[in-house]
């Protein structure tokens, strides 16, 4: 097989796990409801390091699966993470990632971006869902528990040899 498809394997993997563990495990953690969106975390790793093209796909597979497991309408969710893959690949390659105030600060700002975003297409179709187009405590907390978790999530991702920066010489 292929390194690339190889690759991508492990990615769908890695975010179906991660889906998973989202939607059962981490609603004991829930505070006021809101649970940290590892999905997303993860995504934004995913696109920094592999481009938009792998931000894209990611994106939307985590985003359909997520669409699978919510009550949300189909495509949804994976609308707002396309367009997050899309847009942190951009920056493949351009932004340093030190250990911990990076991850913080790009993770803060993917979460503020799903929320625009979710807020516009629940806005765009007039479709109800609950949690979504609330701007005060809860997205706090989830930009707070997202950015706590990103630095430890993107160190434990860093050792996953699949998940290494792309040699742009071979593909």
């Amino acid at each position: 097989m292929e390194r690339s498809a190889r690759n991508l394997i492990i990615i769908i993997v890695i975010l179906t796990a991660a889906l998973l563990l989202q939607s059962t495990l981490l609603e004991r953690a829930a505070i006021k409801g809101v649970k940290p969106d590892i999905v997303l975390i993860i995504l934004v790793f995913i696109s920094l390091r592999k481009g938009s093209m792998a931000g894209q796909l990611s994106g939307f597979i985590s985003g359909i699966i997520e669409d699978f497991l919510s009550l949300a309408p189909l495509g949804f969710h994976a609308f707002s993470r396309t367009l997050i893959g899309f847009l942190y690949g951009l920056f493949e390659g351009n932004i340093f990632l030190d250990p911990i105030f990076m991850p913080l600060i790009v993770v803060a700002m993917a979460t503020i971006i799903k929320a625009i975003l979710s807020s516009l297409a629940v806005l765009l179709f007039s479709i109800s869902i609950g949690g979504y187009g609330v701007w005060g405590v809860r997205l706090l907390i989830e930009v707070g528990y997202n950015a706590l978790l990103s630095p430890f999530l993107f160190a434990l991702l860093g050792l996953i040899k699949a998940l290494k920066p792309r040699d742009k010489d071979k593909m």
